[in-house]
């Protein structure tokens, strides 16, 4: 896969998981639906980094996390509301996060029994 396909299937795969209408994409990164359709289908490829730092500020995720998917993809693993969790996280206070970390641990404890 090359790099174009991966980012062309990504901003499909990532829409989808997050319930996004192309139009719904497009304008929260701010750009014309027609180029977002055009993106996902492969008839825009190469595009700029600044328009995929739109599409993915529009996701709320990092760039970071965006390309790490390049590596889960190769290794069949990929999941954004880890991501989407993780940069909740550190939008809070560290005392919240423990404690919502304990939360958590407490949930998956019950779960296990």
């Amino acid at each position: 896969m090359t790099l174009d396909q991966f980012v062309a299937k990504r901003i499909q795969t990532l829409r989808k998981e997050f319930g996004l209408t192309q139009e719904q994409l497009a304008e929260a990164a701010q750009l014309d639906i027609s180029s977002i359709a055009k993106i996902e289908r492969g008839e825009r490829s190469n595009i700029t980094v600044n328009t995929l730092e739109k599409i993915i500020d529009g996701f709320g995720l990092s760039m970071q996390s965006f390309f790490d998917g390049y590596k889960d993809e190769i290794n069949g693993a990929n999941d954004p509301s880890v991501e989407r969790f993780q940069k909740y996280m550190m939008t809070i206070s560290p005392e919240k996060r423990k404690k919502y970390l304990e939360a958590f641990e407490e949930i998956v404890s019950i779960d296990t029994l």
